[in-house]
């Protein structure tokens, strides 16, 4: 039986279960560091949730992430809806999802060049979308 849900579709949802997941990692951190009641609060003045680097930049990987699917999410759906949707666009999903992926590890363990590497291939992917629609 074949795929009911078209290629960028199912990108787009794995992205945006991905993006979805990705506070866990720091809020096992801000738990551990001031408690499961003033977790779900605003943070209060003064505040610094993060004692450790690696989850302070755990947390810049989930809302760069969440940044990023705004760019994303709208040219996957435009594809979809104008019918523009072929190989390429298939491809360059696939491309922007596994960029994406890679440059959550690469942001946490703090490897720049690959982070920016990463972050390079996600927005070529998005501007190949662009382009397969415009024309």
């Amino acid at each position: 039986m074949p795929n009911p849900v078209p290629d960028e579709i199912f990108w787009l949802v794995l992205t945006a279960v991905m993006t979805s997941l990705l506070w866990m990692p720091y809020a096992v951190v801000r738990v551990a560091k001031i408690g499961w009641a003033r977790v779900f609060m605003n943070p209060l003045p003064g505040d610094d949730p993060f004692e450790q680097a690696w989850a302070h930049r755990a947390y810049r990987a989930h809302m760069n992430a969440v940044e990023n699917l705004v760019i994303f999410a709208p040219l996957a759906l435009a594809v979809f809806a104008t019918g523009a949707a072929n190989g390429i666009t298939d491809a360059a999903c696939a491309t922007y999802f596994w960029a994406r992926a890679a440059h959550v590890p690469i942001y946490i363990f703090k490897v720049p060049i690959f982070r920016l590497l990463s972050f390079m291939v996600g927005l070529a992917a998005c501007l190949v979308l662009a382009w397969q629609i415009l024309n």
